[in-house]
């Protein structure tokens, strides 16, 4: 169960339930995501084109999912008019959510290579780090939301390290499948699919340490003391 975010309670509880919604909806978003991309992978490393087709289909769910959360946040500024933390949160929300839906589409796109190249000889030595690199990718992601909803700042604050890992594994993959390509004309065409599916891990894990510092911003901003919160003068919805 995600964490309750509101410390301090509003005179409207209305709102406070409208701000937490709007919170455990977007970490709801970003655990689905999560899933499409780790089955995303699966699909190109067993590959198993069903999952694949699975992964391709559900991304109209990412999108809807990110459809409804920018208009709920919409909704939320236009009515409650939020100052100061609360606005900040949910701006940093709509700035997630457009993260979240980048990864639903780099997954899609991994799904897509995984069909094409399923009947392909793939070099076990690159699957592998594949496998490693996309393991820490999602282990990345889980670590942003999570460092999000919790305001999590160590959490947070650790994240750009780890990039640094994630990018230097992408860089020895890259090295990797070059060298086979020059070495193998038979293999071209699952390799440069290969080569692109890594890119596209590599990005997801750039959107996950965005999402890491968006987190971090919002826990650096808030006030050590209680928050003044804004009422609407007592109405109750």
């Amino acid at each position: 169960m995600r964490e309750n975010r509101m410390s301090t309670p509003h005179i409207v509880k209305s709102y406070d339930q409208e701000l937490q919604t709007l919170a455990s909806s977007v970490g709801a978003m970003g655990d689905f995501t999560g899933v499409q991309f780790a089955d995303a992978v699966q699909s190109l490393l067993a590959r198993d084109t069903v999952m694949a087709q699975r992964v391709i289909d559900q991304d109209r769910m990412v999108d809807a999912l990110r459809r409804d959360l920018s208009a709920a946040a919409a909704n939320v500024i236009a009515r409650r008019q939020p100052v100061a933390n609360d606005l900040d949160e949910v701006l940093a929300e709509l700035r997630i959510v457009e993260d979240l839906e980048r990864i639903g589409d780099l997954a899609k796109n991994i799904a897509r290579r995984a069909i094409t190249i399923a009947a392909e000889p793939l070099p076990v030595e690159v699957t592998d780090k594949i496998r490693r690199l996309a393991a820490l990718t999602s282990e990345q992601l889980r670590n942003a939301i999570d460092a999000y909803i919790a305001h999590d700042a160590e959490k947070a604050q650790a994240m750009p390290a780890d990039d640094d890992e994630i990018d230097a594994l992408h860089a020895d993959i890259f090295a990797d499948i070059i060298a086979m390509m020059n070495a193998s004309q038979q293999q071209v065409i699952g390799l440069v699919h290969l080569l692109f599916c890594a890119k596209n891990i590599e990005r997801i894990a750039d959107h996950a340490t965005h999402i890491g510092e968006v987190a971090f911003q919002s826990v650096s901003s808030r006030p050590s003391r209680p928050r003044q919160f804004q009422t609407d003068g007592g109405v109750g919805n």
